[in-house]
């Protein structure tokens, strides 16, 4: 995307600065990558070595929240995203602001949502598929073969009634 030039390094760490400052929470690794890839404003391989440096300087910090780490614009990142702001061309910026828009419930949901249907595969069995699903990302999928549709029901319901309490149990129960 850009050359290497002082400029371009200081308007790549200034985009991060500025994608981090606009989203309503803090956000991962992943998602930060997911902004910067989709709106084009910078390459993977840049970014990747954009990010220690910034967390260097105290421009952004990370922090471990639920077992994953996110990362947060610190008030000296503020100070030099308000004093530099102007640098960043309105191209730029209309992209990141456009994508965290359009993006905004996959970016910031941390819900779980959860699906649950059954198929009668004969007179006797069904399949019962259960998904617990986080933005786009399917957290759990379970495919299960049970005797009948009653069965199926019950799962399906217990599954939609409960879903944090039964997704942490089996998160529990797989991590023994």
């Amino acid at each position: 995307m850009f050359e290497n030039s002082t400029d371009d390094l200081i308007l790549e760490k200034l985009l991060v600065l500025y994608t981090l400052n606009n989203i309503k929470k803090d956000i991962n690794s992943t998602q930060l990558t997911q902004i910067i890839l989709e709106t084009e404003v910078m390459d993977y391989f840049t970014l990747q070595t954009l990010v220690p440096k910034i967390i260097e300087a105290n421009f952004i910090t990370t922090y471990n929240k639920y077992n994953t780490d996110l990362y947060a614009i610190t008030r000296s990142g503020m100070e030099v995203l308000i004093y530099f702001q102007n640098r960043i061309p309105d191209i730029f910026k209309k992209k990141i602001d456009a994508y965290l828009i359009e993006n905004e419930e996959e970016l910031y949901s941390e819900h779980l949502k959860k699906q649950a249907n059954y198929i009668v595969q004969s007179d006797t069995t069904c399949i019962v598929t259960l998904l617990a699903i986080k933005g786009k990302n399917d957290m759990m999928s379970i495919n299960l073969n049970v005797d009948n549709e009653e069965i199926a029901k019950s799962i399906c319901n217990s599954w939609t009634n409960e879903l944090s309490d039964k997704y942490e149990e089996i998160l529990s129960i797989l991590q023994k």
